[in-house]
């Protein structure tokens, strides 16, 4: 048993090297300014594809939410206005329509308001369609 766990140890052992190394490597490369060179270049180039295309997306996700902000902050604004200008026309209408006011409008034009109840004028059928 012992010299089974001392195999499993030396395997996580060279695991660990490994993934070690690899990360060692990619360091040194960037430090040492290799990746610079052709082949480095080269071996890198999918990777500085795949940060640039994440780069310009990032970039173009930034724009469209920031002028759906704007439109976002636009509309409310002309929302407010609106509601405003309907709110104030409301109000005049509501003067107007009261009889105080209907009856000085009606002075204004030279008429007199009605004393006596309307009279209702009977027609027979059908005297309009001769």
């Amino acid at each position: 048993q012992e010299s089974e766990m001392a195999n499993s140890f030396k395997k996580q052992e060279k695991t660990k090297k490994k993934k070690r190394s690899a990360f060692s490597k990619i360091a040194a490369a960037l430090l040492n300014g290799e990746f610079l060179t052709r082949q480095g270049l080269i071996k890198f180039l999918p990777f500085i594809l795949f940060m640039t295309g994440l780069f310009i997306v990032y970039i173009a996700v930034g724009y469209f939410f920031e002028n759906t902000l704007r439109d976002h902050v636009r509309t409310k604004r002309q929302l407010e206005e609106l509601t405003s200008e309907y709110n104030t026309i409301q109000s005049k209408l509501e003067n107007k329509k009261q009889q105080s006011a209907v009856i000085d409008e009606i002075d204004e034009l030279g008429l007199e308001s009605a004393t006596s109840q309307p009279n209702i004028i009977e027609v027979k059928p059908g005297y309009f369609e001769e």
